[in-house]
């Protein structure tokens, strides 16, 4: 899975800057404690917009613990709460729906307070919901700048540790989607109009 992830997430990255490009408004730099990626956005229409953002998972590799990192895309539509201008400033606050999927690490079993725990690998695919609530800060340029938090709901679905004769899978709650809901999202976002 690791071999295929460092080729999946530069194809995912790239299918994103190349989709035509009359129904992008911007693409952008993803950067936040949960991992960087990728995202563009779609133009507003009657106060609602869409994003889709691909990401590289960190949890677990920015300590040491694992070696490859996961990835993540979340398609999420948002709806333009208020908006205020301040000179050449325009702030847009937003919140919304979205779905996330991915192959990531869990927050582990014991939270890393026995040893069983603290070297256990809960790799596995993650299937959540998610919310998302925000801030743009558009300087009537090119760049804009893009605060926000997001929380997911869902489940992670792994190997069973405790089973080595079959495949038995494990099931249960994503708990790194909500443990990182305090994890700031910056996204730098580059105008293409």
């Amino acid at each position: 899975m690791h071999g295929k992830l460092h080729i999946a997430l530069p194809l995912i990255i790239l299918s994103l800057v190349w989709a035509p490009s009359a129904a992008q408004e911007s693409i952008g730099v993803f950067n936040s404690l949960k991992g960087i990626g990728a995202t563009v956005r779609l133009p507003e229409n009657d106060g609602v917009f869409h994003t889709a953002t691909a990401f590289v998972d960190i949890y677990g590799v920015a300590t040491s613990r694992c070696s490859n990192p996961g990835l993540r895309f979340n398609v999420s539509r948002q709806y333009v709460l208020s908006r205020v201008q301040k000179g050449d400033v325009h702030l847009s606050f937003y919140a919304g729906p979205g779905v996330t999927l991915g192959y990531v690490r869990d927050h582990d079993k014991g939270f890393g307070i026995d040893l069983k725990s603290l070297f256990s690998d809960n790799e596995g695919a993650v299937a959540a919901i998610s919310g998302d609530a925000g801030c743009r800060f558009d300087f009537g340029g090119s760049v804009a700048l893009d605060i926000s938090f997001a929380s997911d709901l869902g489940i992670h679905i792994r190997k069973n540790e405790d089973e080595r004769e079959y495949f038995a899978p494990s099931v249960s709650i994503y708990n790194n989607g909500w443990m990182q809901w305090l994890y700031p999202q910056l996204t730098i976002l580059f105008k293409l109009r």
